[in-house]
């Protein structure tokens, strides 16, 4: 909701502050609107490019495990395909020989991936009845995956790399699998975010809403090395611009 009103407000920052009153006042039961909190410079980065900064993108965050910014093997020379029938109530761990991998499962359930450390480098929510159709991620040596109990069963194919535009739920290195350069960033329905991540740098987070009636594009540069988070959606399209 809170996002929506600010895509409906664009251009109308008094809009904004009076339909976030009058929210707060229907919560709180509260009078007068003077002690609102003003962030100017979120409303204008997030009208401007729909990026989210400031607490709520920390919190969108979490904890960013060092394993977003590596790459594995691509060759896949020892990756090999796994399937697992049948997923008991408790779930199922594997280990996986290194290379870059697509999970898919039915009906639906969470892939958990954990580094050598027993760390969680992500999850997300796959499946055929809900959540993002797959998961395309690099495995490394040590890695461990989870498949909850949601599952009955679960598929792990080796992937090649190619450039695309189209980048789906995953990890994704710019130069590898999508070309540095200035995008248009949409999603066809729903929502989702983007997550930028540089070695050095802070990380950066857009997000998207698509459908008609609250639907945005952001503007996103990307530049060699830079790794690529999509989630919460099945499928971000990148077009190029000059703009």
């Amino acid at each position: 909701m809170k996002n929506i009103i600010r895509r409906a407000s664009k251009g109308n920052t008094v809009g904004v502050v009076g339909t976030y009153c009058f929210l707060l006042l229907m919560a709180a039961g509260m009078a007068g609107c003077s002690e609102v909190p003003k962030s100017p410079e979120i409303n204008s980065a997030y009208e401007q490019d729909f990026e989210i900064i400031g607490p709520e993108k920390d919190k969108l965050l979490g904890s960013v495990n060092p394993g977003v910014y590596k790459t594995a093997d691509r060759t896949n020379r020892n990756a090999e395909p796994v399937s697992i029938p049948v997923v008991t109530k408790e779930g199922k761990e594997v280990e996986l020989k290194t290379g870059r991998y697509m999970f898919t499962g039915y009906p639906t359930g969470n892939i958990f991936v954990y580094d050598e450390k027993g760390d969680l480098v992500l999850s997300e929510i796959v499946g055929s009845y809900t959540g993002s159709g797959s998961l395309t991620i690099d495995i490394q040596s040590g890695y461990t995956v989870r498949a909850d109990g949601g599952y009955d069963s679960v598929e792990i194919t080796p992937v090649p790399t190619a450039l695309a535009t189209d980048l789906t739920t995953g990890l994704w290195e710019v130069g590898q699998d999508i070309e540095p350069g200035k995008y248009e960033i949409a999603i066809d329905s729903k929502y989702g975010y983007l997550h930028v991540f540089e070695e050095g740098k802070e990380p950066r987070v857009f997000e998207l809403i698509g459908g008609e009636i609250a639907k945005s594009d952001g503007v996103v540069t990307l530049e060699e090395g830079q790794m690529l988070r999509v989630t919460g959606t099945s499928l971000i399209r990148f077009t190029h611009t000059d703009s």
